[in-house]
């Protein structure tokens, strides 16, 4: 069976698609974590397995959810049927597509207040609000943010109307352009970043704590969290890929483009990750994660001169146009589905999901104020949220990917969706998506749950 011709048209060149791919997987959050992992998990050798899965796991997946998205060539879950009668496969493998757009909807839905967020601290710090502030005082200038919802609406409005605004101009006209245009001004903000902090923090130390080896830190959960860390990186089972596949042409070199993404985005993570640490570490703080580092931590390490505000309002920008570049391409499958569903309008399509992925993100937003302590089972609606969508939805939607794609499609369909001119790179691909990739994918699904800290628990009594 042929690969059917895009009714919506083609990333305009092989480059154009390799930018909106890496814009789709950047993010300053995963860029932080991946350092952070790595002081935690034994430096340079948590970054050995990290690019070991990314090889083992993360690649043929990631081919796997360009070839799928090619070769469906619609909305994920009109796709999936189409693909599951062609496979003569039992309908409920249609899921596959349902549970990938309900994961990116909930991730955009907290996606965008965190963005939200960065632009109002990108702002903050360009004020040198930042000032000279105690840990006391960091932490109540993140929460006099996070605990007013009028002003934390407005921030998270703002984010969601502009990602709105890019996917209503097309795939092309909005995604594709703004892809082109923001993510080669991040790589020249990175390189600022790091004159700046390596000159004025302390480099040696952010590179002893990043890289230096240390066999006893690293572990069974070291190897967990490179895992996981690999697969979450590059945007997979989330939908997001197999949508900008959806316009790849036949002959887009999947291997090429795949591995320079891969390389950008470690690279990315790395130069971010330095540049912070040697901010922070020059400071005389210890180092943090995530929310923590990026709204509390930091702001206290940048001291009252100028520069030092220009290095924080600077990487609060970038995380504000990272997550943006993010956003477009998990708002586009949406889009898409109500589109080729409902038969409406881009414009109104993309507006509907994004006021969709607005009201989902309340709850997200009033997690931190109003709604703190409405808890089940101990976890708010943000925690229950993320952890439904990173621990689970993401990792299984994966899986089922792998599951569908090695033992569901006959053999011959998927020989067909592999398209490549060098057919000796074919069973290579196969081999890794139907060994490794796969016991990657159920060892992070059992790791991220859980599952695996209380089987070691039970083994430990």
């Amino acid at each position: 069976m042929n690969i059917r011709e895009s009714s919506y048209g083609y990333w305009s060149s092989h480059r154009a698609f390799t930018w909106v791919a890496v814009g789709a997987m950047l993010g300053v959050g995963n860029a932080i974590r991946l350092p952070a992992l790595m002081g935690e998990y034994g430096g340079v050798l948590f970054l050995m397995v990290y690019l070991l899965g990314l090889l083992l796991v993360g690649l043929p997946l990631l081919i796997a959810e360009w070839m799928l998205g090619r070769w469906m060539r619609d909305d994920l879950i009109a796709g999936f049927a189409r693909l599951v009668e062609s496979a003569h496969a039992k309908r409920v493998w249609v899921a596959i597509g349902g549970l990938a757009l309900l994961t990116a909807g909930l991730i955009l839905s907290y996606y965008s207040v965190i963005a939200g967020w960065s632009l109002a601290y990108t702002f903050r710090a360009a004020s040198g609000m930042f000032g000279h502030l105690t840990a006391d005082g960091a932490s109540d200038v993140f929460l006099h943010l996070a605990k007013d919802p009028e002003r934390s609406l407005s921030w998270h409005t703002l984010f969601i109307l502009t990602a709105c605004v890019v996917v209503s101009h097309g795939f092309r006209e909005g995604v594709e352009r703004a892809s082109r245009r923001l993510v080669p001004f991040v790589v020249l903000m990175v390189l600022a970043m790091c004159w700046y902090a390596f000159r004025h923090g302390d480099a040696s130390a952010a590179f002893d704590y990043i890289f230096e080896p240390h066999w006893e830190r690293l572990g069974w959960r070291g190897v967990m969290e490179a895992l996981h860390h690999a697969f979450f990186t590059l945007g997979l089972g989330m939908g997001v890929m197999m949508g900008v596949g959806s316009y790849l042409p036949v002959d887009a070199p999947l291997r090429r483009v795949a591995l320079t993404v891969m390389l950008v985005d470690t690279v990315f993570s790395l130069l971010v990750g330095l540049a912070v640490m040697a901010v922070v570490l020059g400071a005389g703080l210890q180092p943090t994660s995530g929310i923590t580092l990026m709204f509390q931590t930091l702001p206290r390490a940048i001291g009252g001169d100028f520069g030092g505000s220009m290095f924080a309002a600077g990487l609060f920008l970038m995380t504000f146009i990272v997550t943006m570049t993010s956003a477009t391409a998990m708002l586009e499958p949406l889009s898409r589905y109500f589109m080729d569903r409902q038969r409406w309008t881009r414009v109104f399509a993309a507006t509907s999901a994004a006021l969709l992925i607005w009201f989902i993100g309340l709850g997200t937003l009033l997690s931190f104020s109003v709604m703190q302590n409405m808890r089940l089972l101990g976890r708010n609606f943000f925690e229950w949220v993320q952890w439904l969508t990173t621990s689970w939805f993401a990792p299984l939607d994966g899986l089922l990917i792998c599951v569908f794609v090695v033992s569901i499609m006959p053999r011959e369909l998927v020989r067909h969706l592999w398209g490549e001119t060098r057919a000796w790179l074919y069973p290579v691909w196969f081999t890794l998506l139907r060994y490794p990739a796969r016991l990657g994918l159920i060892a992070v699904l059992v790791y991220s749950t859980g599952l695996l800290d209380w089987l070691v628990s039970l083994w430990g009594n």
